[in-house]
């Protein structure tokens, strides 16, 4: 039978687990940029560099 540990081994899977990931760390960026914090406080918060917080925030600032 398949079963959920199955799922979670499929390509298909790993990948759209990882891309909900990338998301909601992106969206956490920008909503603690929009409550004020310093880019230093927002990668230390979410365990980043600030060079990969800075990199999210121009990129949805050309979007």
């Amino acid at each position: 039978m398949f079963e959920l540990s199955d799922l979670k081994k499929t390509r298909f899977y790993q990948e759209v687990f990882a891309e909900g990931q990338a998301e909601a760390k992106k969206a956490a960026i920008l909503r603690m940029v929009s409550i004020g914090l310093a880019k230093e406080q927002i990668a230390t918060v979410l365990d980043l560099s600030v060079a990969e917080v800075e990199a999210t925030i121009a990129e949805a600032e050309q979007n």
